[in-house]
């Protein structure tokens, strides 16, 4: 059985993969957002100050894998509490992190991020959040989406780190299908991958 800890459940994104993965029988969801999120085929949930290292040891007992959803700023706080606790309770972990498309200037074309309205600090924090979840020395899958759930397609492309990547939005359900088969196949441990339309 595995056990998967989504971090962020209370995203859009988050809450798709939860759906999804509940319906593996050899799978356990548990989730966390800082408020209680209701309506989810979750085992546990836990809830607390996601800046906090002590937030998450009782919500990491017995997990194998990680999806950290977690979005917006303060993302590499956020994960830098989470590997503290992972830390102190020696614990290894299997990680695929959302973190989004630009972070490394790798992008042929424009693109806005919702509700930042300081883009550099951004990126800055989604670049040291994925150097701490690399620096762990866990296996992780990075995936940087060009996400836009209106105009986004459904079918994707996966673009190695270090290539160009077009600026061609997938949806939420696309990014969560892309999650999903990545906690289930680990098919691409320890990359980084640009997620983006075919």
């Amino acid at each position: 059985m595995q056990r998967c800890l989504i971090l962020g459940v209370d995203q859009p994104v988050g809450q798709l993969v939860a759906t999804q993965l509940a319906t593996y029988a050899d799978v356990e969801v548990v989730g966390f957002a800082e408020a209680p999120v209701s309506g989810l085929p979750l085992t546990a949930q836990y809830n607390g100050d996601a800046r906090k290292a002590a937030t998450y040891l009782p919500a990491l007992a017995d997990v194998d894998t990680i999806y950290s959803d977690f979005t917006g700023l303060d993302v590499d706080w956020k994960l830098e509490a989470v590997f503290e606790a992972l830390r102190q309770r020696r614990q290894s972990v299997r990680t695929v992190m959302r973190s989004v498309a630009g972070v490394d200037d790798e992008l042929t074309g424009e693109l806005t991020y919702p509700g930042i309205d300081d883009p550099k600090t951004y990126l800055k924090q989604q670049r040291y959040g994925i150097k701490i979840v690399d620096e762990a020395e866990l296996p992780y899958t990075v995936l940087r989406p060009v996400l836009d759930n209106v105009a986004g397609s459904n079918q994707v492309q996966l673009i190695n780190e270090g290539e160009p990547v077009p600026v061609r939005p997938v949806t939420e359900a696309a990014l969560a299908q892309v999650v999903v088969d990545e906690l289930v196949s680990a098919a691409h441990v320890n990359q980084s991958l640009a997620v983006i339309g075919q």
